[in-house]
């Protein structure tokens, strides 16, 4: 392999580095770190895959469902034969969203923004609107009928709503300030009025309460509920208390009418929105999710497809690479969240169609479950991928030696390719120390005797100590001293690398984990035994592969016409029912055909792997013949592929089995209505997922969208208790404790960062009620700076920054174009309705295909076209409404604009710096420390599974890894505010956290592979695999739970770890070695299944699927080993213990302070 070429190179090259290549690992390798101790260590195909990698930059369309992704641009090393320009890679989103489907909603949304501008502009409607007319056109940008109507509906419900809310509160706050009011003139002159000359304390006093408290409320709401369609909702909230308020406190009686001004565009906005969205190109949810479940299997097709190709290139050739396949199921599991989003409202989709919205609901389901088979089948290239990251040691002798310190010396570098010794093997793998003695080191062979083909597990405690008599590898005397050496290596590398303030972390960890590592070995022929297994393994999968492929484009074209004919009245029902049935047979025989290829590959061609070993059971008549027999290894490389094919092929008969059914239930199209209830639209929880869940900047770190917090946890019957008081006894005490709870909610971050925004609100409305200066704050329009200000402050200081720098260039960008509108509109004059509303139907489309996919923060991109509305329309209201004050219009407004949004943002820069002051930082920590828990939840759940069966866990398990890996993914985009955060401390260290996400990400794929397995164990099968793998051994769970409540704790709080932990938990998971056996020859409980290995054994679906989860099960256990170390390099330890751990003589040398990075013990 080329790790050994590179070997015998380096073996060449001049003596100037270490003997050892110890990494101290300085940044995480998403592809790398994938597999180390389960794929390269010891053979153990590793269930996690490296498409838990994230992009480094999202794509340009990345938050845009696509309709079908195999019509994407693909990779090509074709050379193009003619010159064709090429946009730049920011540009890249408009030719991918430039199609026809993506162009309805722009149009929809164009024409519902100039139709409001028209009703803008009419002078009668502009004068039943009132002053804030102009909000018509600013709402048709933030809230554009864009999606389907139900959607529509409930956004506009949401945001009139809490409007009449807002408006509510202020009339309260008016009627209250009115009774504290001295002097009340109904008849005032309105020039007196807006020049503040009526102010007073006591009522100022009591709206800016109102104002305060209204602030909180909704801004409260914005940041616990976070994106969802409660977002402009608050936002428009938040506006109308400003207004109201501020501007009330000038008017010497109560002014009621104030949030009309408000209230009266908005519905008008509203109406047109809805009105439109059934009007002009009518779109539904089952649309939507339609379009967005083919955004998932369509890049799932195309992986097939390049499978195929990949299985027949030449893997041992420096330009293979997998990384194609894996970023396309990666693009397949990137659309599940939008999905899942369309899918929330499915019930409350009304449509004219054969088919009902909710008959989508297990289509659905096994597309979650597909990508993740998908995920499965991209492990096998990691698996053998000569390149991936390995625990870089030194082969030691059979015969563990004690660690003692010796001088650095230089030597051989290691080979990063190689195998446990047999004694060894057999206790980490579960494989016989038989297989590893057959092997010769030079030649390669495998030699075997008639006398005992088939009892492959030895005598474990003779070859755990001694060699065995096969022994592979003669070690020279040097060799023995290679583990010491190690020590001292590390030491040396450790001194020589890290800062001095920083102390080496998981030194424990690991010593024990060199101690583990201290007999693996190369294997010279590790390239040929891949090839050949990768050969055999092409042989057996590709007919299975071409018709799962085939069957997975069939579904996305079923998907992209279950629309079609059902308004085709002219059509007589007997063509109708002829073209219903050729679809019925269409499916009939790709359910057919991929059945057959399934039946003849798990029958016969999947054992065609085995061929190589199938001379171990063979009697021969030559005791002396030597056969060329590879390390069990390859065999269980290829058993995981073939284990997740099968799996994604079953799903995929599922689906083509539930598209039969519905093409033979739903004959006629007919009326489909809401499955419940309007009012569910109320109930919508923060859990749940969201339209604009991928992109927005606001969101809990304590909550997991998709997953309820009532399954939130640990052990399922497992309740938290208050360690200061007893469960209540009575009525009082329930009441007082729920009190308790609820004040002490208030320091939550959430309240925390509302009360810190209502005062900031309060603070920029001063001006406007101090007498001396509450004509000029009026006349200049200062509420701008209120609620820029009030809507910039996030609960995170560098999201607060961000939005100052992004909110000020949008905002003069969106002052240009608004501007230059204006001005192309009306020329020279003061406003022309015919030439406005000209220059609004040119640009709209374009806005308008900006401002839906755009890939920029969302209110970067909104903030630009609001403030060119703002513009225009202000101008065009001045200069035709009489109003008491006017900030001009043209340059006048946008000028005014500016500064007023600069003064307000300002303010919410400055103010996030006091405290409390939360920082993106704490939150990853935070994000970190609820997915760990929840990743021991759901450990639990899939154990329990194991051994209980309740189906009706499986849905859920699988909904929450999905929400947790989308949790994860979101939190690398919402981090990137992170740099905006300074800080003189130091550096974040942003590489350390970002090895904690791919580790979680790694458990929760493996996890979900490992729920896989259970389901296909049969009961016998399935205790046997619990007894082998421990996982119902109550000493070693409660050390797994103990590690991952250690975890989640330590991130939450910061606090440091302890030196001395459970971990690594390998080596207690590897306590007992069964060999290749499924049950320990001493066990006394079989389970009815057989103690010694045979080849029906070998051949048989459940040993295979015993197999995978057993090396499941390991990578589990090496994952949790390795995130304790990424822990404790980020947060420290503490409770030292001189010398545990470590040999009675091992002695530090003086003046020798060990410090370094934590050496990674990448598996």
């Amino acid at each position: 392999m080329p790790e050994d070429k590179q070997d015998d190179h380096s073996s060449n090259q001049p003596q100037s580095r270490p003997h050892l290549q110890v990494r101290i690992r300085s940044e995480p390798d998403n592809q790398s770190t994938s597999h180390h101790i389960a794929g390269g260590a010891d053979g153990e195909p590793n269930s996690s895959s490296t498409s838990e990698s994230l992009p480094k930059e999202k794509t340009a369309d990345a938050n845009v469902p696509m309709e079908n992704d195999s019509s994407a641009p693909q990779k090509s090393d074709k050379k193009p034969e003619a010159p064709s320009i090429k946009l730049p890679t920011s540009l890249q989103w408009i030719p991918a969203n430039w199609t026809w489907s993506k162009w309805k909603p722009v149009l929809r949304s164009a024409l519902a923004a100039w139709v409001a501008v028209v009703i803008f502009a009419i002078p009668t409607t502009e004068n039943l609107l009132g002053q804030a007319s102009f909000l018509i056109i600013i709402a048709s940008f933030l809230s554009p009928p864009s999606d389907p109507l139900i959607a529509v509906l409930e956004r506009e419900i949401m945001i009139l709503l809490f409007v009449g809310l807002g408006w509510a509160w202020s009339c309260l706050g008016l009627k209250l300030a009115d009774l504290a009011r001295s002097v009340n003139i109904p008849n005032a002159p309105i020039t007196n009025i807006i020049s503040g000359q009526y102010i007073e304390a006591g009522p100022t006093v009591i709206m800016a309460v109102f104002i305060f408290l209204g602030s909180i409320f909704f801004l409260y709401i914005k940041a616990r509920l976070g994106p969802g369609p409660f977002l402009f909702a608050c936002v428009f909230g938040c506006i109308c208390i400003d207004i109201s308020l501020s501007t009330s406190a000038l008017f010497p009686y109560p002014y009621y009418k104030v949030g009309q001004l408000i209230m009266l565009p908005l519905t008008f906005h509203s109406a047109i929105a809805l009105i439109l969205s059934v009007l002009l190109f009518p779109s539904s949810i089952s649309a939507l999710f339609t379009m967005r479940l083919q955004a998932v299997l369509s890049p799932l097709a195309t992986a097939i497809k390049k499978h195929r190709e990949h299985l027949q290139c030449d893997i041992t050739s420096p330009e293979f690479s997998a990384a194609s396949i894996i970023a396309t199921v990666d693009k397949a599991e990137g659309a599940l969240p939008m999905l899942a989003a369309a899918a929330r409202l499915l019930k409350l989709d009304i449509i004219y169609s054969r088919f009902a919205p909710t008959d989508y609901g297990e289509i659905h389901a096994l597309a979650r479950r597909l990508t993740v088979r998908a995920n499965g089948m991209n492990v096998y290239y990691t698996l053998i991928d000569p390149t991936r990251e390995r625990f870089p040691i030194t082969p030691a002798p059979s015969t563990p030696a004690t660690p003692t310190m010796r001088s650095p010396t230089h030597s051989r570098p290691p080979s990063p390719e190689r195998e446990r010794s047999p004694g060894h093997e057999e206790k980490e793998d579960g494989h016989s120390p038989s297989d590893g003695g057959l092997r010769k080191r030079l030649g390669g062979h495998h030699h075997r005797t008639a006398s005992r083909p088939h009892h492959l597990s030895g005598t474990h405690s003779h070859h755990r100590h001694h060699s065995h008599p096969h022994q592979p590898y003669k070690h020279s005397n040097t060799h023995h001293s290679h583990h010491n050496l190690l020590h001292s290596s590390l030491l040396h590398l450790a001194m020589s690398r890290t800062p001095k303030a920083e102390p080496a972390v998981g030194v424990f960890e690991s010593h024990r984990y060199l101690n583990l590592e201290a007999t693996h070995l190369s294997h010279p022929d590790s390239e040929r035994y891949t090839a050949r297994a990768t050969e055999l393994l092409s042989g057996s999968c590709q007919e299975l592969l071409k018709t799962c492929g085939s069957a997975l484009q069939g579904s996305c074209d079923w998907l992209g016409c279950v629309r079609d004919h059902r308004l085709n009245f002219w059509v007589s029902k007997e063509e109708k029912e002829k073209w219903r049935m050729q679809k019925i047979e269409k499916y009939e025989g790709l359910h057919s055909e991929l059945s057959a290829a399934l039946d003849e590959f798990t029958d016969k061609k999947r054992l065609s792997v085995l061929d190589p070993y199938r001379v171990m059971f063979t009697p021969s008549d030559d005791p002396t013949a030597d056969y060329d027999v590879p390390p069990h290894r390859y065999l269980f490389q290829c058993y995981v592929y073939q284990f997740h094919l099968i799996r994604f092929a079953i799903l995929l008969q599922s689906l083509l089995g539930e598209i039969i059914r519905l093409e033979k239930e739903r004959e006629k199209p007919r009326l489909w209505l809401p499955s419940f209830g309007l009012s569910k639209l109320a109930f919508w929880a923060v859990w749940e997922p969201s339209e604009v869940l991928e992109r927005d900047d606001d969101e809990n770190p304590e909550m997991i969208p998709g997953i309820d917090p009532a399954l939130m946890a640990d052990l399922g019957q497992a309740v938290r208790r208050d360690p200061d008081a007893l469960p209540p006894r009575n009525t009082l005490e329930s009441v007082m404790n729920w009190l308790h709870r609820a004040v002490k909610g208030i320091g939550g971050g959430n309240a925390l960062f509302a009360i810190k925004a209502g005062a900031l609100t309060i603070i920029l409305t001063l001006p406007s009620f101090i007498k001396s200066s509450a004509a000029f704050a009026y006349k200049n329009k200062f509420v701008w700076a209120v609620f820029m200000g009030q809507l910039t402050l996030a609960r995170f200081r560098g999201d607060t920054t961000f939005g100052l720098v992004a909110r000020i260039c949008s905002t003069f960008i969106g002052g240009i174009i608004g501007t230059v509108m204006w001005y192309i509109s009306t020329g020279s004059g003061q406003g022309n309705p015919f030439g406005l509303a000209a220059v609004c139907f040119v640009c709209f489309p374009f806005f308008f295909f900006v401002r839906l996919y755009w890939p920029v923060p969302p209110m970067t991109n909104l903030i630009i076209f609001v403030t060119s509305a703002l513009v225009f329309g202000y101008s065009y209201e001045d200069t035709h409404l009489v109003v008491p004050s006017s900030p001009g219009w043209g340059i006048d407004v946008a000028w005014r604009r500016f500064v007023l949004v600069t003064v307000g943002v300002i303010a919410a820069g400055i103010f996030s710096f006091l405290p409390p002051s939360t920082t993106i930082r704490s939150y990853q920590r935070t994000t970190l420390a609820t997915t760990s828990a929840e990743l021991g939840s759901i450990y639990c759940s899939v154990v329990s599974f194991a051994n209980t069966r309740r189906e009706e866990d499986t849905t859920l398990i699988v909904q929450k890894l999905l929400a947790i890996r989308s949790k994860l993914k979101r939190s690398i985009v919402l981090k990137t505010n992170a740099i905006y955060e300074f800080s003189l401390r130091g550096r974040w260290p942003a590489k350390r956290y970002q090895r904690i996400l791919e580790l979680q990400l790694q458990i929760s794929f493996l996890l979900s592979h490992l729920m896989s397995v259970v389901e296909q164990l049969e009961p016998a099968w399935a205790h046997a695999f619990l007894r082998r793998t421990r996982m119902l051994d109550a000493d070693f769970q409660g050390d797994v739970l103990a590690v991952i409540s250690l975890i989640s704790s330590s991130l939450r709080t910061g606090n440091p770890l302890p030196q001395v932990t459970p971990c690594p938990l390998l080596d207690r998971f590897m306590v007992r070695h069964h060999g290749l056996n499924v049950i320990h020859e001493e066990s006394a409980d079989d389970f009815g299944l057989p103690k010694t290995l045979t080849l029906e054994t070998l051949e048989s679906l459940q040993y295979l699927t015993f197999c995978v989860g057993v090396s499941t099960a390991f990578s589990i256990v090496t994952r949790l080993d390795q995130l304790m170390v990424a822990v404790k390099e980020l947060v420290g330890e503490q409770y030292h213990i001189d010398g545990v751990g470590l040999p009675l003589h091992y002695r530090r040398p003086p003046g020798v302070e060990m410090r370094s990075p934590t050496i990674s013990l990448v598996m």
